[in-house]
């Protein structure tokens, strides 16, 4: 139980750290199916997190820390871009 705690408290100070910043997220909903998306994590709550999707029919993603711990999700940090 403690590994868990350990690695789930990791996984929440990493999407901490995204704050503000731009990332690449890429949504495993199984079955082959593969959805990326670029956004800025807007939000961090203590059992979610929150992406403002650009050009995309969806506005928002929210994410579970317990998703990234189960590799249904990845975040990739990109460079800010330029407008």
């Amino acid at each position: 139980m403690v590994k868990n705690d350990i690695a789930l408290k990791k996984a929440q100070q990493t999407v901490q750290k995204l704050v503000g910043k731009r990332v690449a997220l890429r949504v495993n909903k199984g079955r082959n199916k593969v959805e990326n998306y670029v956004g800025v994590v807007s939000q961090a709550h203590p059992n979610v997190f929150v992406v403002d999707v650009e050009n995309a029919v969806a506005d928002v993603v929210s994410c579970t820390y317990v998703q990234m711990l189960c590799k249904e999700i990845s975040l990739k940090q990109l460079p800010p871009s330029v407008r």
